[in-house]
């Protein structure tokens, strides 16, 4: 029983840590998504993370991700493509959505999927050093642009 109460403790010990310097940020929304994600994490990628904190090389870890995906993409017929929406995909859209991109592409993808709320809905897909954006943003932002410059004429 008391383990249980410690554990408990820590858990909401942590939680509003970083509740707290998320709101600082104003970054709670994005960082629970995170957060939801890291737990979700395998046991290898959390191994490794520990090494590289351990090792201070915490920093490298964006150009680790960028040579993995080289690597992957070298030695296989495997593409990776960043796939960005406005909510989490389930799986059926995951599903979807690969299967649209590896007959696009003629191989098999891997799906590096990111949260971004800004775009409020559609889906920004990067692949092979191309990027299509057909989020919800990029249509206002194009309408913005193009009323701006029509004229109505008039008398």
């Amino acid at each position: 029983m008391a383990s249980s109460r410690i554990e408990q403790k820590k858990v909401e010990t942590y939680a509003r840590t970083l509740l707290e310097a998320a709101r600082t940020e104003g970054r709670e929304a994005r960082e629970a998504t995170d957060l939801a994600a890291a737990a979700a994490l395998p046991s290898e990628i959390m191994d490794m993370l520990s090494v590289m904190r351990d090792r201070d090389d915490l920093g490298l870890l964006g150009k680790v991700s960028a040579k993995y995906q080289d690597i992957l993409e070298s030695e296989g017929d495997t593409v990776a493509v960043e796939v960005t929406t406005a909510i989490e995909l389930d799986d059926e859209l995951r599903k979807t959505i690969t299967d649209k991109l590896e007959a696009d592409l003629g191989t098999t993808v891997f799906l590096i999927e990111k949260v971004d709320p800004s775009i409020i809905g559609g889906i920004i897909i990067s692949a092979r050093g191309e990027r299509r954006d057909a989020s919800v943003r990029a249509q206002l932002t194009n309408a913005r642009q193009v009323l701006a410059q029509t004229s109505l004429g008039g008398e």
